[in-house]
């Protein structure tokens, strides 16, 4: 089932990404493991803050996470940021080194400057260590500090990019600040009755940037992607209220937010058993067991788990069998046309006992016409969605879709 439908509806490339995701990615693992420590970063200096644009290590016993903004300790911080390594602190408190809670104790600190050609602070690389007594530091922060320098000529010729990715910064901090993204519901429908199940929760924003794809892009490239994601969950919930009881809500989130923590609080003072948390499958999944504990942690709340877009990007049978998720969303690029295609007909019948062997549901997206849902209807699909039954919109939600409509009609 990998790239059934391609790639034609995954999210665009972000115009904001100042560097290759591998090489940041290649070079972080490189200093963590030859300085042996337990954490590296790379942080982008924005307004005056430093925020973390990506980690390797164990990033999630130290508290932080792509959009963590951080700041060094004691009176390295100002050399470090005027081009001169900080040396190695030892026995340092842990709020020193970050604002946000770190459930680590910190050993040992590394911070490098890195500074692009014309000589501009850009950000830090920094690495963090549990164990205080590191073996021959000055070593260790010269050879990071050389590092820094690969780093920083790598983005040193996409100034311009890097000035595009502060305004984008700001702007979608700003959004965040301000309460976060409207947001509209779309109905889901229970198969065959039509009767009105709950709906999922889409996020709206300002013109002038692109849709919603391309807002959660920007906000992923320039580190805020968790706090977005988390802004558009918060302005979602309070449509619990105003919901029949037996309603339910979706809400999307990545596995970078699944896995920040972050979620099973903003969620903890809302029925949670009434929630459906629905993972994107745009998103690669490299590490199946960290990830099933953080759903299992939403679970044990009363989320439900969905796997969102079943037949897009990285959906796969073993995906499905990892997760375990309580609601399979068909992917629209598998719906459009299931009349008339029978390889289509043959995947949602595949997903239909799929779901019926392991104790969950088919839910289609994307119904665009009556003969679309009569083959859904016809292969046992539990749920569908579509602007045919009902497209987006404020509440409240309808009882139950258009039943006018003759489902063997275009």
């Amino acid at each position: 089932m990998t790239d059934v439908c391609g790639r034609d509806g995954a999210t665009p490339p972000s115009r904001w990404d100042p560097v290759e995701p591998d090489p940041v990615a290649g070079l972080l693992a490189t200093a963590r493991r030859r300085l042996n420590m337990d954490l590296c970063w790379f942080s982008r200096l924005i307004g005056g803050a430093q925020v973390i644009e990506a980690c390797d290590g164990d990033a999630a016993a130290f508290g932080v996470h792509p959009g963590s903004t951080v700041r060094h300790p004691g009176p390295h911080r100002s050399s470090a940021l005027a081009g001169r390594p900080a040396p190695v602190i030892r026995r340092i408190r842990p709020e020193a080194v970050t604002s946000e809670a770190v459930t680590s104790e910190v050993g040992s600190y590394i911070g490098v400057p890195v500074t692009l050609a014309d000589g501009r602070p850009y950000g830090m690389l920094c690495c963090l260590s549990r164990d205080a007594d590191v073996a021959t530091p000055g070593r260790k922060a010269r050879s990071l500090a050389l590092l820094a320098e690969v780093l920083a000529a790598s983005i040193s010729g996409r100034r311009s990019d890097g000035e595009d990715r502060e305004a984008a910064w700001w702007r979608i901090w700003r959004l965040i600040d301000s309460g976060g993204p409207t947001m509209v519901f779309q109905p889901v429908f229970d198969l065959p009755s039509l009767d009105c199940l709950g709906a999922e929760a889409l996020a709206r924003f300002p013109p002038g940037f692109g849709g919603a794809e391309r807002w959660f892009a920007d906000a992923a490239a320039v580190g805020l992607g968790v706090a977005l994601e988390l802004s558009a969950i918060r302005s979602a919930l309070p449509a619990l209220s105003r919901l029949p009881p037996e309603f339910g809500l979706g809400v999307n989130a990545s596995p970078a937010t699944i896995l920040s923590g972050y979620l099973a609080d903003a969620i903890a003072d809302v029925p949670a058993d009434r929630l459906v948390v629905e993972v994107t499958e745009q998103d690669k999944i490299e590490d199946y067991p960290l990830v099933r504990r953080a759903l299992d942690t939403l679970r044990r709340q009363g989320v439900r788990i969905a796997v969102d877009d079943v037949g897009a990007g990285y959906a796969s049978l073993h995906h499905l069998v990892q997760l375990q998720p309580d609601f399979i969303k068909m992917d629209q690029c598998l719906t459009r046309r299931i009349d008339a295609d029978p390889a289509r007909r043959a995947l949602a019948t595949a997903l239909v006992q799929f779901a019926q062997e392991t104790g969950g549901l088919v839910l289609a997206e994307g119904v665009e016409t009556a003969r679309e849902l009569g083959v859904l209807i016809g292969t046992g699909v539990h749920q569908a969605q579509g602007h045919y039954l009902a497209p987006p919109g404020p509440l409240p939600l309808p009882a139950s879709a258009n039943r006018t409509r003759p489902l063997g009609g275009a």
